[in-house]
């Protein structure tokens, strides 16, 4: 609650409301591949460790069928991402500012909050995601002077993120040893089958909550 009171007035007085607007648009184009990339796995992979808690193996197959397949949907949204870019001016025209802002995505792909609310330690998802919000803040008051840094502002943001991923799987390989091992293709298939329904019923809500913002950034200005 007491970041956004921080970081907002700040960003919004240094940049301005051309590069602060341009930025919120980046971010809002980055929460369609987040979408993409969560694909209901909050539901279904939680649901599933959470009633295979005591079956080591089982535990470890299905982390590592989750954790294979948002690699997949992560390679598959870098593609579409990649493709956009190169398509529309508007977007090549700061293309910096999409790849910096994709770390985001790559970080949201990382942090496996799916097993932590399966074992039903939410602790871990609170301590990590206060950590990724006190590098962030830390860092735009050291590195974000100008409006020339204004590219600067999602790569902090992305790279707190990632080193918060990094750190959770970090802590669920040692303190709870899973084993990751690559699954057959046809495992990653069928993690995806069950995860279509959640999937396709959580897409329209959040594709609408998200747009507004995407759409006046898109055919409007950056103001």
């Amino acid at each position: 609650i007491i970041q956004p009171l921080i970081v907002l007035p700040y960003l919004t007085r240094v940049l301005g409301p051309e590069k602060f607007g341009l930025i919120a648009f980046a971010l809002s184009f980055m929460e369609y591949f987040n979408v993409i990339i969560d694909y209901g796995f909050n539901l279904t992979a939680t649901r599933a460790i959470s009633v295979n808690y005591e079956n080591k193996q089982e535990v470890n197959r299905i982390f590592s069928n989750v954790f294979y397949t948002k690699g997949l949907l992560l390679g598959i949204s870098f593609f579409i991402m990649i493709l956009v870019i190169s398509i529309f001016a508007k977007f090549r025209m700061n293309q910096e500012l999409y790849y910096f802002s994709a770390t985001m995505v790559l970080g949201h792909a990382l942090f496996p909050i799916w097993y932590f609310q399966g074992i039903e330690k939410m602790k871990y998802i609170s301590i990590m995601n206060l950590i990724a919000k006190l590098i962030f803040t830390v860092c735009i008051f050291v590195f974000v002077k100008t409006k020339d840094d204004f590219m600067l502002v999602p790569l902090l943001n992305g790279l707190g993120y990632v080193s918060v991923g990094i750190i959770s799987l970090i802590i669920i390989f040692h303190r709870y040893k899973i084993s990751l091992f690559l699954p057959a293709f046809r495992e990653i298939i069928n993690t995806l089958k069950e995860g279509l329904a959640v999937f396709i019923s959580n897409l329209a809500p959040n594709l609408y909550n998200n747009s507004s913002t995407f759409l006046l950034g898109f055919f409007t200005n950056n103001v």
